[in-house]
């Protein structure tokens, strides 16, 4: 084979590897769900959420009302918590925050919730409707712990007709 020959044949194989490792490198960025990240906002009529979803597995979330209402009783803070792909448009995400009981002379911490939440992505994921389930441990509960029993439960049956919408940059 002439020296031309190789290296254009060379050329070809290189080009065909890196072709092959872009595509490879597209197909799992979907596969780690990068595809989903991004911050999302609901806006129902008495109040609003905002949800961020980090490429690296982490979630965070805000709820206008957090400070002054929330299961049990209690007012929560900022939820944190992790995500992972479930399906071809279907998130679940794991949220944990603090709670504290305002009823006192002083707030105090009373316990931490884990909220489940199962998100249901729409064509193109710029939009997506959500479910949950949660539970309110006692301050001194392990909340991750299947043994431990919740103070409270409930869920997110408010959210059903409402639907989270990517904030996009202008």
């Amino acid at each position: 084979m002439s020296n031309s020959k190789f290296q254009v044949l060379s050329l070809l194989v290189v080009g065909g590897l890196a072709l092959l490792t872009m595509g490879g490198g597209a197909r799992n960025a979907e596969a780690s769900g990068a595809d989903f990240s991004g911050t999302y906002v609901c806006s129902l009529p008495e109040r609003a959420e905002i949800m961020t979803i980090q490429r690296d597995g982490t979630a965070t979330m805000t709820l206008s009302d957090q400070v002054t209402f929330g299961a049990g009783g209690f007012t929560f803070s900022d939820s944190l918590g992790a995500w992972r792909v479930t399906g071809p448009n279907e998130v679940s995400i794991r949220m944990t925050n603090l709670n504290f009981d305002l009823t006192g002379v002083a707030p105090a911490f009373s316990g931490i919730a884990v909220v489940d939440y199962s998100l249901h992505f729409a064509q193109g994921k710029d939009t997506f409707t959500a479910s949950c389930d949660g539970a309110i441990f006692a301050p001194g509960d392990d909340p991750l712990s299947p043994t431990s029993t919740p103070v409270a439960t409930f869920d997110c049956a408010y959210l059903a007709p409402f639907h989270y919408r990517r904030v996009t940059v202008p």
